[in-house]
Order: structure tokens, then C-alpha cells, then sequence
């Protein structure tokens, strides 16, 4: 079991997890504006990010880049480009996570780590190379995980113009169960919500418990 509780908090850090369809970019801005009519200064991001590394990874997940020879191979390189991704994400001094947060900004980002974990950690052996390179990156203050029953996800996927490659039935099930393992370990710095539903009133919701924890 990978235990997320006893890594280091990185505070003013959001993330923001859920399936593919799950609503994670709407309710990643809907949390910015949301945190910015309260009066404070979030800061939006994703994973992977619009950095060069980033970039090189959506070409990969769309089919336009060919990276590797077999779908394993591929995998693997994902895992290894995903925690450069994240290196740059987190310590960039242009507009990274940490360089944000001292400037006195709250941090949101659309997608963390925990999605190299599920996505990724297909098998005990690749989740142990993803545990290997992401080990030692800080645990948000919060991560928001936004709970969808399957065939929401598929039905929401299904008017996308471009599938990515984990966007198939089979890959969903099995990262919705990875979530429902590998979060379990965060304790109260997980908020879980169903994202079904009016958009806006669960964007409600997130706020609202968002900046009661933040004042804690």
C-alpha cells in the first residue's frame, strides 16, 4: 500500500483527480473564479502541463507522436515524461506551483501525480516505477477527487473529437478502482464529490469547502 499521509505538504496546493469525463478542467475553473470572488489569488495550472515536456506528452496520448514501438514501451516512457512534467510544474521559477504559493497565490491544478499512479500503474511493476520517480514530490494541502460512474464518463467521452488512448472502457474501470484505493490514504485531505449533476451547483460545493479548510 502507498501511503500518501506520511509524505510532505506542500500548503496553498490544490489538485484536482477524477476519471476521464469526470468535469476536472470545468471544475478546476469554475474553483479558480469561485477562490478569486472570495478575495484571494489562485493561480490555475494542469497536468501535463503547456511546457515543452508537456506538450511532447499530449502529442504521445493523441496518436500524433509515435514514441515507442508497443503500447508497453510507450507506457513506460509516459511514466519517465510525466514526472519531468511534474518537476517543472512544481519548481519552475517563471510560474511553477512553489514559486506561485510564495508569492502569496493558492495553487490549483487540474491533475497531479495521483494520475501517474492510476493511469499509469497498470501493473505491481509499473506502479512501482511510477512510486520510484514520483516519491518524492509533496502531497497537495487538498485534492479534490470528482466521483462519475462509468458510463457518465463514457457518454461525456463519446462527443470528444480526439480520444486519448486510456479513454477506453476497460482502462476507466480499472483506474476508477486504482483512485478508490490509492486515496484512501490522504485521510482529510481528500474532499470527494459526485460530479453529476448541475455543474454550478457543484461548484458551489467545492468553494465552499475549498475555503472552509483553507481557514483552518
Amino acid at each position: 500500500m502507498i501511503d500518501f499521509g506520511a509524505r510532505p505538504v506542500l500548503r496553498g496546493f490544490i489538485a484536482i483527480e477524477g476519471l476521464d469525463g469526470a468535469g476536472t478542467s470545468t471544475q478546476s475553473g469554475m474553483l479558480e473564479a469561485g477562490l478569486a470572488a472570495a478575495g484571494l489569488s489562485p493561480v490555475l495550472s494542469m497536468e501535463p502541463t503547456s511546457g515543452p515536456i508537456g506538450t511532447l506528452i499530449k502529442q504521445i496520448m493523441r496518436g500524433r507522436l509515435k514514441s515507442a514501438e508497443t503500447r508497453e514501451e510507450t507506457e513506460t516512457q509516459l511514466a519517465y515524461l510525466f514526472a519531468a512534467d511534474r518537476f517543472d510544474h512544481l519548481y519552475n521559477e517563471v510560474d511553477g506551483v512553489r514559486a506561485s504559493i510564495q508569492r502569496g497565490r493558492v495553487a490549483i491544478s487540474t491533475r497531479y501525480f495521483f494520475s501517474s499512479y492510476v493511469y499509469n500503474g497498470r501493473t505491481p511493476e509499473k506502479l512501482d516505477l511510477v512510486d520510484r520517480l514520483n516519491r518524492d514530490f509533496p502531497v497537495p494541502e487538498l485534492t479534490i477527487y470528482l466521483h462519475v460512474p462509468l458510463e457518465v464518463s463514457l457518454a461525456r467521452l463519446a462527443n470528444r473529437d480526439v480520444r486519448e488512448f486510456y479513454e477506453q472502457e476497460a482502462e476507466l474501470k480499472r483506474v476508477g478502482e486504482a483512485y478508490a484505493t490509492l486515496l484512501r490514504t490522504l485521510g482529510d485531505r481528500l474532499l470527494t464529490f459526485e460530479s453529476t449533476g448541475d455543474p454550478r451547483e457543484l461548484s458551489s460545493r467545492i468553494v465552499k469547502a475549498v475555503l472552509e479548510r483553507l481557514e483552518r
